[in-house]
This record gives C-alpha cells, structure tokens and sequence, in this order.
C-alpha cells in the first residue's frame, strides 16, 4: 500500500532554482514493480537535464508523470514554483492545468496523427487548446517547419514521411504551444543513424536557443554534448548527478562506474 501523504516527509518549498521539483515521489506498476522510490530531483530553469540508466531505473516514467499521463501513488511535484501534481492515498492529481499546458513532449514513436497532414497535425492543438483562429495557426506553423527544414511537406502525410521527418515534425507540434520546458523521450532510439542526425541537430538548436528540457536517451555521446547535468538512476532513485563531463569521467558512486562501465570506456 502507498504510504498516506499525511505521514510523508514534510513539503519543502521550492528554491529559486525550483524550475522543477520533485519531492518524494512515489510510483509503481502493481506491488512487484516500483519504478520511483521516494524519488527526489531539482532542476532549474536554465537546466538540459539528461536522465540516463539501466532498463526498469524510472527514466521514461518520470517524463510521463511529468506530463501528466501517468499517476503518483505519494509524493508531490512543484513547476515554475507551483504545486503542480500531488500524489495522495494511491492516486495523484495535476493541480494547475494552465502549468500543464506548458509542458511539451516528444515520443519515441512519433504519435503523429496519420490521417491529418503535417499542417493538420500542427495546428490542432493551438486551435484547440490557445484558441488561434486557422489563419494564424497555420502561419505560425509554417514559421517552425521553415525552420526545421521542412517547409516543402507541409501538406504531407506522415506515411509520406522518413522516421527523421517525422520526429521533427513532432517537435514542431510541441513547440506549437510555445512550452516552457520540453520532454523527450527516446526520440532518436528507432531511428537510423542518419536520421538521428537530423534529429539531434535540432534538439541543439533548441539548446542553444536555451530552452529548458529533460532528456531521456541511451546515446551517451548525444547526451555529454547536450547536457548542463547528467542524472543517474537506478532502482527508482537518482544515484548521483554532475555535469556531463564530470559524470562520465570520473563517477563517483560505484553503481554509477558500473553503468558506464557497460556503455563507455573509462579511463
């Protein structure tokens, strides 16, 4: 049984750096799978904060709890300085769904609409959800796919389009809503390697550009390139974090040596 809020450590107020907080969060997959265990992270607003570890440590969980689309069974979890989702008695609620709307992620598998074209799949949610009229929606996504190169498939379907067109034309969409932090989960994982190319250039213009992310890969060069900080989980807990070039030289915590081990040469 999850342990009742009423007996969880105390909240902590968000710091300055408090971009995102997360406080004792708890979740798991039925009693034999816990996957966050009174799990504990920090990052700031200025943060491309890069999760890494072995299968089963968490890692795309706390995207998908971050994003809302999966429940807590304890903890809390605070954005930009608010109360955003609590987890109480086994369920969880998202508090602020204005904070909500902030968030923008992208998936491993694309989640493209198939029957809207690209220009279908991009203005739908800022129709929808911004109340932008057609005109100013489409406009604006013409502005984005411009600048991911991909102003030509503009009325493509996805089945026209390389698993490389496809996950830029995902970011897109998510940058539609104008997030003030973006997820990514896995998204070059299925992907050949000139694709993921194409891919991973764009997530660095968005890092220079100095957008906030978190950023759940196993391409551990991909990650020392785009990171501020590196985290490490395991066994639903951070094990340690540092920036990258500290992290994946000179770990310090064994299980950490242990994990790089396995995906890296260390010195």
């Amino acid at each position: 049984m999850p342990t009742p809020l009423a007996t969880a450590a105390p909240e902590t107020r968000p710091g300055p750096d408090g971009f995102v907080q997360f406080q004792h969060v708890c979740k798991s997959y039925g009693p034999e799978l816990k996957v966050m265990d009174d799990f504990c992270l920090d990052m700031r607003a200025d943060d491309r904060l890069v999760i890494i570890g072995p299968s089963g440590s968490g890692k795309s969980s706390l995207l998908r709890v971050m994003m809302g689309l999966e429940s807590i069974q304890d903890g809390r979890i605070h954005f930009q300085g608010q109360p955003y989702i609590e987890g109480r008695n086994g369920r969880s609620q998202v508090l602020d769904r204005e904070l909500h709307r902030q968030i923008g992620m992208v998936f491993q598998h694309y989640t493209l609409f198939p029957h809207l074209s690209v220009l279908g799949n991009l203005v739908l949610a800022p129709m929808k959800v911004r109340g932008l009229s057609r005109a100013e929606a489409t406009e604006k996504a013409r502005l984005y796919l411009a600048r991911l190169g991909l102003e030509s498939k503009l009325h493509a379907y996805p089945s026209q389009l390389s698993g490389g067109q496809k996950q830029r034309v995902a970011i897109a969409r998510a940058l539609m809503l104008e997030p003030a932090l973006m997820l990514f989960d896995e998204v070059t994982s299925a992907l050949d390697p000139e694709m993921v190319i194409e891919v991973q250039n764009v997530m660095l213009q968005l890092a220079e550009q100095r957008m906030a992310m978190i950023i759940v890969t196993h391409d551990m060069h991909f990650a020392k390139h785009i990171a501020t900080r590196v985290v490490f989980c395991a066994n639903g807990r951070p094990v340690e974090e540092g920036p990258p070039e500290e992290l994946f030289r000179r770990p310090r915590e064994p299980r950490t040596r242990e994990f790089l081990e396995k995906v890296l040469h260390l010195d």
